[in-house]
């Protein structure tokens, strides 16, 4: 307790509860929401400087590979565990002029991210070539060049670089005739993903972008994107899982000319999902695409890693994934929806909390884990303006430790140049608008990258067999499955269980248990330690000790992680995360919660609170840390937002801003270690603004937490011994 010195705590709220009422719900500055001066900067030396977790430049330590055992580690550092947490920057965001890519570039690295996604960057990177009657493979070179020199400001700073090679571009008319359209086709990017597999104009349209770019030799760092060790990830078709890509008239037609000629099934049951024969051939389809793809990839040169399907939650799905370097896949919470024109106001949300169903994102993307493969999530995010999405601070970084995933990228920081550079109040995804998602990544940043919360110490695998898997287009693992990742790590296996069972995907670990289907018609006698997905399979695996007793309580609303560090309410929507460098709290209004060094007393709002040591030495905890940062995060929208009513359920108009935060309060009791602390409040760039008191007794500092003060709204603080 002597040593400690330094601390950082974080305390989100996420939301009100409203009062309903009839006609527009405008939010306005008053007495609950109090205007607040939102920073994207991040102030040098300050409480959200993370600058230390970076090792600059990216590439130092050569390519990046996939362990025998499922993770991610440089070839020149073998044995070394390497994690990411980053962020997508999309459309314009990726094209900035030089001075504006290094102070995007150094705002990245010292928020602490250590990889970037570009995303949806082709559109621009072409247009320019299309409107000069180009093809969609014509990288325009003023826009390349900016391109390339973020690239290079991104890994001096030792940010590495994620991409796609096909998001959004459009195609010339040739193009377009040579895959079939004609000129009312204006867009086709979701039947063009589907057109790979089977159409060789379509397949050589991507590879000659594909070409251009990865074997382009960029200026700024002297190296082809292929040979650059900076890029470590590549899709090369963003989420074109084929079982959701075949539905446009042109596209179901090649593929069911191809089931016929290929000898897969009979004509009949071409195109019928209830069919194994058809949706075998789909899956196998993706999977031979694929193969060719990553052939052609690394023929370039390429040393990224290679993935592919990035979004399905099928179980066919595991057949073609089992061929990847590393499962890539998405999920957002509260994803808006379009009553009207697509991504146009009106905005439909549910406004849910994601606890109140198991901690769904991300427990529903747990079981398309393959083990034995890295694990990545490229998008993920609780969307702006779903009042609890402060629960991302904890749920995200949580249950990916606890599953011991590999990468998590926000989607996104921002999608315009101006947004990147300056924040706004406008959009549903982006970081750099929303105080609760910034403060938020920033946190989990921290966490996930140093590993403060602990692996589950058990592994249960989903058997997934090809008698099943192919029975229907979309089946997904039985829901009963999911809900023990958030006890025990879980993921899939291919295979019969009890080859699953001998082959064991996770080296150096032992599986508790395999689950397969709930129907053991074509399994025959179940073996030992196989366990079938029926609705009592939590308790069963409870009673013979598979997972810990009491873990997952009989009415299945409470959940404690096998390492005792987590434990979830859904009833109560309520969260607890306990470990010797930090603990977290989602907590309902009135109640107080109690962990290891911290007890808090929420007031009037449901509210969320972190406690985090800052030093990047695991030895720091918070018995010796020397700094501690807190912040107090309620609701922040817009002045002027307008929905069509309190339920906050369909969003009308963004407002013009500034951002206000809704009054809420706390109190945190910490036993820290002796000696002098102080507390400062600090603004959104992490810079202190004023100091705070403390009130001590004995070894416990008592600190009063206000996001609406005299002197103004206020969200984060410092303590320092």
């Amino acid at each position: 307790m002597k040593n400690l010195k330094n601390i950082f705590i974080l305390c989100i709220f996420p939301g009100a509860v409203y009062a309903s009422a009839s006609g527009p719900f405008i939010i306005t500055a008053n007495h609950d929401w109090s205007p607040y001066a939102h920073s994207v900067e991040v102030a040098p030396g300050g409480v959200f400087d993370f600058f230390h977790l970076l090792d600059a430049p990216a590439g130092k330590y050569g390519a990046l590979r996939a362990t025998p055992d499922g993770h991610f580690e440089f070839e020149n550092r073998p044995g070394v565990r390497v994690r990411f947490w980053g962020v997508n920057l999309l459309y314009t965001a990726n094209f900035l002029e030089r001075d504006e890519a290094d102070r995007l570039a150094d705002r990245l690295a010292r928020s602490g991210y250590n990889t970037v996604r570009l995303h949806f960057f082709d559109t621009d990177l072409v247009r320019p070539s299309l409107a000069r009657g180009g093809n969609s493979w014509d990288l325009d070179p003023v826009m390349l060049d900016k391109l390339d020199y973020l690239f290079a400001a991104l890994k001096k700073r030792g940010i590495y670089l994620n991409i796609d090679l096909f998001c959004i571009r459009r195609f010339s008319v040739g193009e377009m005739a040579d895959f079939g359209f004609g000129p009312e086709d204006k867009f086709v990017m979701d039947p063009f993903k589907g057109l790979i597999p089977v159409s060789s104009s379509a397949f050589q349209s991507w590879a000659r972008y594909a070409k251009n770019l990865l074997t382009h030799r960029n200026p700024c760092t002297g190296l082809t994107w292929a040979e650059d060790p900076a890029l470590i990830g590549i899709c090369p078709v963003n989420e074109d899982a084929l079982q959701n890509r075949i539905s446009h008239p042109v596209v179901l037609e090649l593929h069911k000319k191809d089931f016929v000629a290929s000898g897969a099934g009979p004509a009949g049951e071409a195109g019928k999902r209830s069919s194994p024969a058809w949706n075998r051939f789909i899956y196998e389809s993706q999977a031979r695409s694929d193969a060719r793809i990553f052939k052609f990839l690394r023929s370039l040169g390429t040393k990224a890693l290679l993935t592919g399907a990035n979004y399905g939650w099928t179980e066919g799905l595991s057949f073609v994934r089992e061929h990847y370097d590393y499962v890539d896949n998405h999920q957002y919470w509260d994803h808006p929806k379009f009553p009207g024109k697509p991504w146009q106001a009106p905005f439909a949300f549910n406004q849910k909390s994601a606890l109140a169903e198991n901690a769904a994102l991300p427990r529903n993307i747990m079981p398309t884990r393959m083990l034995g493969r890295p694990f990545t999530v490229t998008e993920f995010n609780f969307c702006r303006p779903n009042q609890y999405r402060s629960e991302l601070a904890i749920l995200m970084p949580a249950y990916a430790s606890l599953q011991d995933w590999d990468a998590l990228y926000n989607n996104q920081y921002a999608s315009t140049r101006e947004m990147a550079l300056k924040g706004g109040v406008e959009n549903y995804f982006a970081l750099a608008t929303d105080p609760i998602g910034m403060i938020g990544s920033r946190v989990g940043c921290l966490i996930f990258q140093r590993g403060d919360i602990a692996p589950a110490s058990r592994v249960i695998a989903w058997a997934s067999r090809t008698e099943e898997a192919y029975q229907e287009l979309w089946r997904r693992v039985p829901m009963s499955f999911s809900p023990l990742g958030l006890v025990s790590r879980i993921g899939t296996a291919v295979g019969e269980p009890d080859q699953v069972l001998k082959q064991n995907k996770v080296p150096g670990l032992q599986l508790a248990a395999v689950v397969t289907s709930d129907d053991s018609s074509t399994l025959g006698k179940v073996p030992d330690g196989v366990y079938l997905a029926s609705e009592d399979l939590a308790a069963r695996l409870q009673r013979n000790a598979v997972i810990p007793v009491g873990s997952i309580s009989g009415d299945e609303t409470k959940f404690t992680s096998d390492t005792g560090q987590i434990e979830l309410d859904t009833a109560r929507q309520t969260l607890r995360v306990v470990t010797p460098r930090s603990e977290l709290f989602v907590l309902e209004p009135d109640t107080r919660a109690e962990g290891g060094r911290v007890s808090v007393a929420n007031g009037g709002t449901r509210g969320v609170v972190s406690v985090v040591t800052l030093e990047a030495d695991e030895d720091f905890t918070l018995a010796t840390a020397r700094r501690i940062l807190i912040t107090h995060l309620t609701d922040v929208l817009p002045e002027g937002m307008e929905f069509e009513s309190a339920d906050r359920k369909l969003l009308k108009n963004w407002g013009k801003g500034p951002h206000l935060v809704l009054r809420g309060e706390a109190t945190l009791e910490l036993q820290l270690p002796e000696g002098e602390w102080k507390a400062w409040a600090v603004d959104a760039t992490g810079a202190r603004v004023r100091e705070v008191p403390l009130a001590k007794s004995g070894d416990v500092q008592t600190l009063r937490l206000s996001t609406v003060t005299e002197e103004g709204a206020q969200l984060a603080y410092e303590l320092k011994r």
